[in-house]
């Protein structure tokens, strides 16, 4: 007699241990949707951490350049110094060294150069690695002449050692006052006092 009811209890432990097919099946469609719509999820964090990124591209820094002098004019320096930082995004996205000297020379006009972690001097030393990457002596030649504007003599100096024989000729010549306009320590001091 105790060998059906041995049986019967044993049935019933394995049913009431084994899992039932709809459960599983439960289990695997939410995970299937955590995994579907964990990406969406992800982007949408992205976006809002990154505003930058949902933004279209802005072609050309020079009209950024002159949005942000007029700004300065007008007193407002700190639009002024995001749209220094904006010209500054928008040319090394581009690589243009041009565009980075002219972000670092207004950053000098707001900031003036503050020793040993000035964002001009970095600016300028992205231009420098971007002007040598391009092969341009004219790049090199007006990054050394910022940076000797802003009174650093040294990496002026070891800017200009990079220039290769080999680099094709280019005509230089420092009459752009967009590029070099704020790159002057009196600029910059006075700019500072007011």
């Amino acid at each position: 007699m105790h060998e059906p009811n041995a049986m019967l209890m044993k049935a019933q432990a394995t049913l009431s241990n084994s899992t039932p097919c709809w459960r599983v099946t439960a289990r695997c469609r939410v995970i299937t949707y955590i995994a579907a719509i964990s990406p969406l999820l992800m982007l949408i964090v992205l976006a809002s951490i990154y505003p930058d990124l949902n933004r279209t591209e802005i072609p050309d820094w020079r009209p950024l350049i002159a949005r942000a002098d007029e700004t300065l004019n007008r007193g407002d320096r700190y639009e002024a110094r995001r749209f220094y930082l904006q010209v500054d995004r928008v040319a090394y996205w581009q690589k243009d060294w041009e565009g980075l000297i002219a972000a670092a020379c207004g950053i000098n006009k707001l900031d003036g150069v503050n020793r040993p972690h000035s964002r001009a001097l970095a600016i300028l030393f992205r231009a420098s690695t971007i002007a040598e990457r391009a092969q341009s002596r004219r790049g090199l030649a007006t990054v050394a002449k910022s940076f000797s504007l802003l009174g650093s003599a040294e990496a002026a100096s070891a800017v200009l050692v990079r220039i290769q024989p080999s680099w094709p000729n280019e005509a230089i010549d420092f009459n752009n006052p967009t590029l070099l306009g704020g790159c002057s320590r009196s600029q910059a001091a006075a700019s500072f006092l007011q």
